[in-house]
């Protein structure tokens, strides 16, 4: 690949098109960002709502390695 010298015409053009693709890159992530934010605050509400599901999916009567069928059969 050969690299050749830019006109000054060139460079303000290429400098130009890389402020454009900037700003339009900007935009881009601040409409992520925005997202992101709004599915954060649209959630919360279902984190609460798995948080208070939390105590009733786990058991607190054995610890969770002790099989619930009991020890195993013993063979003679």
């Amino acid at each position: 690949m050969r690299i050749t010298r830019l006109t000054p015409e060139q460079a303000q053009a290429v400098g130009q098109q890389l402020a454009r693709i900037g700003a339009i890159f900007r935009r881009i992530v601040d409409a992520l960002l925005e997202f992101a934010r709004r599915l954060a605050q649209d959630l919360k509400p279902l984190a609460r709502f798995a948080e208070q599901l939390r105590p009733a999916l786990t058991r607190r009567d054995r610890p969770a390695w002790v099989s619930p069928y009991g020890p195993p059969p013993r063979r003679h």
